[in-house]
């Protein structure tokens, strides 16, 4: 699959500032794509090639950041691009789906009633649909632990907010476009808030501090606002073991 994904893309290869080198994919949001640009990144960091400090994966582009002491752009563009052809089923990242405790309804839902109105569904429905099916995340980011994830129902596609938020509750599920997301920390939004988690999602203190990354998919499961509540470390323990283990 992962080499199907890179030998028939015309990759380009453009330089973002004196430090980063940007491979573009294809101009669409896709699966597929964004498996491409992982597969392609997993391979580039696996060879450890110097004057290389980070790469970052996008929705459908890859960022290379650099040392131009070290290296030159060209020729870290001419060994990039060298390597397209080695891409292979061994570089695809394996997936994991991480399950989401969250609350609908009530106060934990404050643009149920307006998504309802707009798209014809029911509040019920609505809600019922968000949690219908896992969300594959497409990339992590705008702040820390972010995940962009899709596709959800057509059904439930809008805009952003014409008036966004100036703050967001931390653990706000979110839906804008044909996108659903996670408010990480408490911070300004614009997208339709349908939910709430208890679950940490992005923790800059533990070993691994997003617990999603591009790649993984994320199911939403729901639990009662009682739940939600009396969540702590020892229930998110629990909660991991039973379902994300």
């Amino acid at each position: 699959m992962a080499s199907q994904l890179i030998s028939h893309m015309d990759l380009k290869y453009v330089p973002l500032g004196d430090q980063t080198l940007v491979v573009q994919f294809e101009s669409k949001i896709s699966i597929e794509i964004n498996r491409g640009v992982q597969a392609f990144a997993n391979l580039i960091n696996s060879r450890k090639i110097s004057g290389i400090i980070q790469t970052i994966i996008t929705f459908n582009s890859l960022a290379i950041c650099y040392d131009p002491v070290r290296i030159s752009f060209n020729k870290l563009a001419d060994t990039i691009r060298g390597l397209e052809d080695q891409i292979s089923e061994d570089h695809a990242i394996p997936s994991k789906t991480i399950h989401v405790p969250v609350v609908f309804g009530g106060e934990y839902s404050p643009d149920l009633d307006e998504v309802s109105a707009r798209t014809g569904l029911s509040p019920e429905q609505v809600i019922q649909t968000i949690y219908s099916k896992p969300y594959y995340v497409y990339m992590v980011g705008f702040v820390d632990g972010t995940p962009y994830c899709g596709d959800i129902d057509e059904r439930l596609v809008l805009p952003r907010r014409s008036n966004p938020r100036v703050k967001v509750r931390k653990g706000a599920v979110s839906i804008a476009m044909n996108q659903t997301s996670l408010y990480t920390i408490e911070s300004p939004g614009g997208w339709h808030l349908l939910g709430w988690t208890p679950m940490e999602i992005f923790n800059p203190y533990q070993e691994r501090p997003c617990a999603l990354v591009a790649g993984d998919y994320l199911q939403y499961v729901p639990i009662s606002a009682g739940e939600s509540e009396r969540w702590d470390d020892q229930r998110q323990r629990e909660w991991d073991r039973a379902w994300n283990s």
